[in-house]
């Protein structure tokens, strides 16, 4: 089976599995669409390496078949933590002919060119998408349909290690679902924040050993970048924190700090108020940047961020 790499086109109306492979607990949903999305019901299952995610996600959705009366066969797949590498490129060119619509064949020749010329070492190539566009200046959301002549295209591409995506195989064949998307949930939480307007950020999911932030640079996804570090050791977990914020100010000052949880047993408490009294003026900043521990209000709760994120992702 040959994982999608490219996600430009409409999905019809059906109904979706969602699995959301976190840091440390898989989460599973089925998701209807008719008359407009909605997550039915959940199931979580903890999981502390990668030789139990397999097995987690098995008992995630028997837990879940036991909810629902149906589990739908489409299914998109969110994944965080793991070693990951993403990179950012914006291809800009000029179209020979700017009457002409841009088509989904354009925008996935532009991003093939584009993984080509970056080196992937051991790492394979997952997914790739145009997180943002201008056409002749002018900033659009989907670049598809769009006519004009100079087309700056950001590409961001995303490798894992060719053993973590085998479990991914393995899981989509052992359930005998259609993989729709395969994603990373940070991607898809990103988004989901810049629909709220927030341009420049740093968006950290928490765990208890593990994390993983998202760089939102200039109204676009920058990088997403793991680390062995959560909650458990808030010291370290702050050092950590430094560091890519130190990185992230390099190219412009982040104006949001936003923290949520892997799962409902991560106490953000003690990290919290180091990050409310760390002194931002020795990372330059004039102001401090907002901080922010709340969840997004289409959620019950704050766990449940990647699965809101991922089933916006039949739209996309």
């Amino acid at each position: 089976m040959a994982f999608p790499k490219f996600s430009l086109k409409k999905k019809e109306n059906k109904n979706f599995l969602l699995i959301e492979i976190g840091l440390e607990v898989v989460n599973m949903a089925k998701l209807s669409v008719d008359p407009e999305p909605i997550i039915e019901e959940t199931s979580r299952k903890k999981f502390s390496a990668l030789e139990d995610m397999f097995n987690a996600s098995i008992e995630a959705i028997d837990e879940l078949a036991g909810k629902v009366t149906d589990i739908p066969k489409k299914a998109i797949l969110g994944v965080s933590g793991g070693p990951i590498r993403t990179e950012t490129t914006v291809a800009q060119y000029t179209r020979p002919d700017p009457n002409e619509a841009i088509s989904g064949e354009e925008v996935e020749k532009v991003l093939e060119e584009v993984s080509a010329k970056e080196e992937s070492g051991e790492l394979k190539l997952f997914f790739s998408t145009i997180a943002s566009a201008k056409i002749d200046g002018t900033k659009v959301s989907n670049p598809i349909g769009i006519k004009g002549e100079k087309a700056d295209l950001s590409c961001f591409i995303a490798y894992k290690h060719p053993e973590e995506l085998a479990v991914f195989d393995k899981l989509v064949d052992e359930i005998d679902m259609e993989l729709e998307k395969i994603i990373p949930t940070s991607f898809a939480v990103a988004k989901l924040m810049l629909k709220k307007g927030n341009e420049n950020a740093l968006l950290f999911r928490l765990g208890s050993n593990r994390s993983e932030v998202a760089h939102l640079l200039g109204g676009h996804i920058n990088r997403i970048v793991q680390f062995d570090l959560g909650v458990s050791n808030p010291e370290l977990l702050l050092e950590g924190f430094e560091l890519v914020v130190e990185e992230a100010v390099r190219e412009e000052k982040p104006e949001l700090i936003w923290l949520y949880p892997d799962s409902s047993e991560v106490d953000m408490t003690d990290i919290k108020d180091k990050l409310l009294h760390l002194p931002w003026k020795d990372f330059g900043f004039h102001k401090d940047p907002r901080i922010s521990f709340d969840k997004v209000s289409d959620v019950d709760a704050a766990e449940d961020t990647g699965l809101l994120a991922l089933s916006l992702e039949i739209t996309s």
